[in-house]
């Protein structure tokens, strides 16, 4: 196989060793499979929350103002009986989930919720609602309409939106956020992302499988930045102590919808393969470079939002497709999944050509078009990556 002749392995092991599970990773799962847990507990402990809903409203402005950030995700497999009477069918079950979560209270311990430009129709249908009179345990909104378009003549008005959410925290809050609230809020996500980047190298070295790394980073979006980095610190250093195993075909996923949940590495790892990247925030891309200290803070976070966070919605398209570009020609990946499921607006139009990008330099693909979190998609996913993997294992 590829991985064969490049590791010079004369056969594939198709099982991950299961390490054991440290107190830092059970913290990090823990975090990561009861998502409202920290924020919940830190709002009863007298803390003030602010949820994130998308991965461009910045958590150093949060941090800054005296708030614990938290995401909202969404849970595409809960039931939606409000949303299904204001929402159309069209309308993907990602965007249907929170606004289930919003209008019935769940997130009505939240100071304040700021949504992204990816879900301004979320915002929309909010904002919708609440005027009717059928959400009073709405909290408070804001909508940072950060355009992820990286042409300059958008800079005037993202760094307006930028500077209308400084003001709204700053009401919030009570107070002004100053340099210094800035550049502390930075040194904690940066050690974050450090510790981050650690995780992933330790991933493409064979310590971590991609399941464990995806818990290990989630947890990032559930936890105080500060309890965070202090956790994961714990973990990296356990890392340091495991073995590199060897792993079957080693696989670069991408996504057409953000990965929220385990089941795709879950398909793809129970047969045999090892996730080592995936062109997605909830994963690899998670970390991207740390906010310089040059200059006005605010000015960095503005940038790294701007131009070094990843969404299906940053153009052109060369820049959103240049970090696949560069992780497929890695040496030590063996195939790209695409993962395209019926909820799917845009990668769509997009795959044939990356496919033919791929198939150019002798790289196995495989498109993936059902929803991998409904056990009819997961079978069809499973016998799919199956033949998929018996090529991979072909010399």
């Amino acid at each position: 196989s590829r991985a064969c002749r490049k590791k010079g392995r004369s056969d594939m092991v198709t099982t991950l060793e299961r390490p054991a599970v440290s107190d830092a990773f059970a913290t990090l799962k823990q975090n990561y499979d009861d998502r409202s847990r920290a924020a919940r507990a830190a709002a009863a402990g007298g803390a003030r929350v602010v949820g994130r809903i998308g991965n461009t409203a910045p958590v150093e402005l949060i941090v800054a103002a005296g708030f614990t950030p938290v995401l909202i995700p969404a849970d595409g497999a809960r039931a939606t009986p409000t949303a299904d009477i204001y929402i159309e069918p069209i309308v993907p079950p990602e965007t249907r989930a929170m606004f289930e979560a919003a209008v019935t209270g769940e997130l009505e311990y939240l100071e304040l919720l700021v949504l992204t430009r990816p879900y301004d129709k979320l915002y929309y249908y909010l904002k919708e609602i609440y005027r009717l009179g059928r959400a009073p345990a709405l909290p408070p909104m804001h909508m940072l309409d950060l355009m992820q378009s990286q042409r300059e003549a958008v800079r005037a008005y993202n760094w307006l939106g930028l500077q209308k959410l400084v003001k709204r925290l700053e009401r919030a809050a009570g107070r002004e956020i100053t340099e210094a609230d800035l550049r502390a809020a930075v040194s904690v996500t940066n050690r974050g992302r450090a510790l981050q980047r650690a995780v992933l190298a330790a991933r493409a070295e064979g310590r971590v499988s991609g399941v464990e790394a995806m818990q290990a980073i989630g947890a990032g979006y559930f936890m105080a930045p500060s309890d965070y980095a202090d956790v994961l610190a714990r973990y990296v250093d356990d890392l340091a102590a495991r073995k590199p195993r060897e792993t079957g075909p080693r696989l670069l996923v991408v996504t057409s919808e953000p990965l929220q949940h385990l089941k795709l590495h879950e398909a793809l790892e129970g047969a045999g393969a090892t996730v080592v990247a995936e062109d997605d925030w909830w994963g690899s891309r998670a970390p991207g470079d740390d906010i310089g200290f040059a200059g006005s803070a605010l000015e960095a976070i503005f940038r790294k939002y701007w131009l070094d966070t990843p969404t299906a919605n940053v153009n052109p398209p060369e820049a959103r497709e240049a970090w696949f570009e560069r992780e497929s020609r890695r040496a030590d990946i063996d195939g790209v999944i695409f993962y395209v499921p019926p909820s799917d607006l845009q990668l769509g139009w997009d795959h044939p050509r990356l496919e033919r990008s791929l198939t150019a330099r002798s790289m196995p693909s495989i498109l993936l078009r059902q929803d991998v979190t409904t056990p009819a998609g997961r079978k069809t996913i499973d016998a799919a990556t199956a033949a998929f993997l018996a090529t991979l294992g072909k010399s």
